[in-house]
């Protein structure tokens, strides 16, 4: 299953930003931010997929800010290899592909943050699938 991926020449995009500014938090309250990951992937052609890592950022409780963030790749493939695996989404979740997006998410939502209330949002730059 090592050579599903042909071509490690990626190249992010952004698919989709959501910023929404909520209310101020409550005086002297705590407020969690969660944070997790979802992956979708598309065949685009027969050499070619589209890997699409979508990263929300929710508080609890509902304040400050929710921020959904899509990031997809083009990624070459090789069709044998690619035809055999059980499941897509799980192997790109192991895969170079989801670190390279979730690096850049991370990246982008701690730029987007950094003058809030609460300071930056460091998100790993791994991938957060929830169990």
């Amino acid at each position: 299953m090592a050579n599903v991926i042909r071509n490690m020449n990626f190249k992010p995009i952004i698919e989709e930003f959501n910023y929404k500014r909520l209310s101020d938090p409550q005086p002297n309250a705590t407020v969690n931010m969660r944070v997790w990951d979802e992956m979708n992937v598309e065949r685009l052609r027969s050499d070619a997929v589209k890997v699409i890592l979508k990263r929300f950022v929710q508080p609890e409780p509902s304040c400050i800010f929710s921020i959904e963030l899509a990031m997809g790749i083009e990624v070459v493939i090789n069709t044998t290899e690619y035809d055999n695996v059980d499941d897509p989404i799980e192997y790109f979740k192991n895969s170079p592909v989801c670190r390279v997006l979730a690096s850049n998410i991370s990246c982008i939502l701690s730029q987007t943050t950094l003058h809030s209330q609460i300071g930056p949002v460091i998100t790993a730059p791994v991938g957060q699938f929830p169990q």
